[in-house]
């Protein structure tokens, strides 16, 4: 009985006990995991509690600067405000109409559109961006509940229109949209700061609201191998072409025309300059055609100046030496085609140094053939042709070959004097560059280096070999018989007194709807110097003329050329000749000049830069319509020869016309031109593709 009567309570004592070790379990749980949510996740927790609490106004970085390669500004990032709103603050101000009113007049923006802003359902919201510092200290000074004006910044192109399709620009929110501001944002940009407010759960700041300040940091430095002196000189050239006053150009204004300039030794680009151009300060109305960078996205049938390539591919193979003789007819016969020489009845007898002189069509069809398809395509992929060079420019074209597998000999001959296949300016300058420093093709390079904000070096300048082409033997016999073009043969327009170019020209007939254009060419011409020991090499590429290379480019090449051997510091070489051997109609030599500085003409009136000019042993030019010089190249400070022309723009700020066209051209023979005439109704591979990626 005792038994029976102590059961129902050791049950209950179980159960008890049972229920305890649950709630003991339980809290055991709990604690763990607040041990955990404390301990291990408790930073983590903290910090989105914080962002929760707390929001941030961005505040924009500084962009970093581009700069030349001597440390000129070319972009920059000036200060200036932002207005924003917190919709949910205007919401509950009840004022939404009322600011949008207010904010309408000080920042000159329709009301319908500022009131849909500040009324949206959204954290933050910008009215207006770049607003000047008076606008947003009165927009402060107003205390509107839920605006605020913040630090911004906006870029500045100091130069305006200066290597503008090298540069590119940025955007309103100051990403990279194009050139070098887009190929190197992610170091450009920087990283955004903010001001931080403490705000409850309504979205809504708290009274006495904590506030904290994160500073933004401000982008990396990229300096470019650009020099803005030299890309000065090239530009200035431009100028003159693109306004008709080119010398030989009678006026007529091509459709575009580029000029590139590179250190040979390393590919680092001096100079790239395209026309026509636009001012990176008002990049939004310039037409997206005149951004287009055509000495890298445009292809062409570059003509006589290939002629380099097959040159130095004959002598690395030995299948020519420069004393062998060989003998032109007027034409070269290849599968029952004649293919002509520019001179009527040829050339007779020559060697092959002469047929370089001469850029006899016939003798470069010889050295093809000698060659063989085989080889010369080799050599064509070897020099970069076809494949695109790397250099930093978005949208780099590849060029167009012929399809090897349908190639013929009639195919090998015309691609031997640089017709049929299609390649970029670059790519050209390149492959002759490689030609000029002993045989080794190097990557064209944009960048010198990149440096932080406080300027340590982050990315220094290496260059970069691609792979030799030709032997340092083929390379000196090469060089010395395309000195010889221009001092006795069809390049004697780019001569220079008293300094030792190598060089070639080149002129090739365009192509439209499948059939080879008449009267209208892409005139070219292509060297280097000194031809021994080049310092630098330079390609003038002229669209759409009437004229041929030799007559229109090889004064630009002669002018840039001048200028930037005297400011490289390159000496007259005393063994160098002072006159072609046949100097051209119109062609008057005379020793140099020394180099004189220019003056600071800019602000002045016409007539004092005149007499400034005049004194310092320049001449002057003007372009536009007024009596004040609004700029001048080239800048003051750069040294070039006395008696050089200085290109002055007047008119009042921010305003130009365009000069009268000046000039005049005389015929000049022409070895590209007849050699397609010759091939009556033939049409390249690459026709219909120009252009084109």
């Amino acid at each position: 009985m005792g038994v029976e009567n102590l059961s129902p309570y050791v049950v209950m004592r179980k159960r008890i006990a049972f229920l305890f070790l649950c709630v003991i379990a339980f809290l055991g749980v709990l604690i763990v995991r607040l041990a955990y949510v404390q301990l291990a996740q408790g930073e983590r927790l903290a910090d989105i509690a914080e962002d929760t609490h707390f929001r941030g106004v961005p505040v924009a970085p500084k962009r970093g600067n581009i700069e030349d390669r001597n440390g000129e500004i070319l972009a920059m990032s000036v200060s200036t405000e932002t207005v924003y709103a917190i919709p949910a603050e205007v919401r509950q101000s009840g004022r939404a109409a009322e600011i949008a009113q207010i904010l309408s007049g000080l920042l000159e923006e329709p009301v319908d559109e500022i009131l849909s802003r500040i009324s949206k359902r959204t954290s933050i919201e910008y009215v207006k961006k770049r607003i000047s510092p008076e606008t947003a200290e009165q927009v402060r000074m107003m205390e509107l509940p839920g605006i605020g004006a913040t630090e911004d910044s906006q870029r500045y192109y100091p130069l305006g229109s200066l290597a503008a399709q090298v540069i590119g620009f940025a955007g309103i929110d100051n990403q990279g949209l194009e050139g070098i501001e887009l190929s190197r944002d992610n170091e450009l940009k920087g990283s955004p700061g903010s001001v931080l407010t403490e705000y409850g759960a309504n979205g809504i700041a708290m009274p006495e609201a904590q506030k904290a300040y994160l500073a933004p940091k401000a982008g990396d430095t990229i300096r470019l191998t650009i020099d803005k002196n030299i890309q000065s000189f090239a530009e200035r050239e431009l100028t003159k072409i693109m306004t008709g006053q080119g010398e030989n150009m009678s006026g007529f204004v091509p459709k575009n025309a580029a000029i590139l300039v590179m250190d040979p030794n390393s590919g680092e680009m001096l100079a790239s300059a395209t026309a026509p151009t636009f001012d990176l300060n008002h990049f939004q109305d310039a037409d997206v055609s005149v951004r287009r960078n055509v000495a890298i996205q445009n292809g062409y049938e570059p003509g006589s100046t290939f002629k380099i390539v097959t040159l130095a591919a004959a002598l690395e193979e030995k299948k020519i030496a420069p004393g062998d003789g060989f003998f032109d007819p007027g034409f070269y016969s290849v599968l029952g085609i004649a293919v002509r020489c520019w001179k009527n009845g040829g050339h007779g007898p020559q060697t092959f140094t002469q047929v370089t002189e001469n850029s006899c069509n016939p003798g470069f069809i010889e050295m093809g053939q000698r060659l063989g398809i085989d080889k010369f395509y080799a050599y064509l992929h070897n020099f970069g042709f076809g494949q695109k060079t790397g250099i930093e420019m978005s949208g780099e074209a590849r060029g167009i070959l012929a399809n090897k597998q349908k190639a013929t000999a009639l195919d090998l001959a015309t691609m031997s004097i640089g017709q049929t296949n299609n390649v970029t300016a670059i790519q050209l300058l390149t492959a002759v560059s490689a030609v000029a420093n002993g045989g080794t093709l190097m990557k064209p390079q944009l960048v010198r280096e990149i440096t932080s904000p406080s300027g340590t070096v982050v990315t220094p300048f290496q260059k970069q070999e691609v792979r030799r082409v030709v032997s340092e033997e083929a390379s000196r016999t090469a060089r010395t018989m395309l000195e010889s073009v221009v001092t006795n043969g069809t390049g004697r327009r780019a001569f220079l007194p008293g300094y030792r170019v190598a060089g070639k020209t080149g002129t090739a007939q365009k192509v439209e709807n499948g059939a080879y254009m008449q009267n209208e060419y892409v005139a070219s011409f292509v060297a280097f110097a000194p031809a021994d020991q080049p310092k630098a090499a330079i390609l003038v590429v002229i669209d759409g003329v009437p004229f041929y290379g030799g007559a229109v480019g090889g004064p630009v090449v002669q002018s840039v050329l001048l200028d930037t051997l005297k400011y490289l510091g390159v000496k007259q070489d005393l063994n160098a000749p002072l006159s072609p051997s046949k100097p051209l109609p119109g062609q008057n030599f005379a020793p140099l000049k020394e180099a004189a500085e220019v003056p600071l003409v800019a602000g002045m009136t016409l007539d004092q830069a005149y007499e400034t000019l005049r004194q310092a042993g320049f001449q002057a030019q003007t372009e536009g319509e007024g009596a004040v010089v609004i700029d001048q190249i080239p800048y003051d400070g750069t040294k070039v020869e006395k008696g050089s022309t200085v290109l002055l723009y007047v008119g009042e700020p921010g305003e130009s016309a365009a000069a009268p066209a000046l000039g005049k051209w005389w015929e000049d023979e022409d070895e590209d031109v007849e050699a397609i005439r010759s091939l009556p109704g033939r049409i390249p591979i690459s026709a219909g593709s120009l252009g084109r990626d």
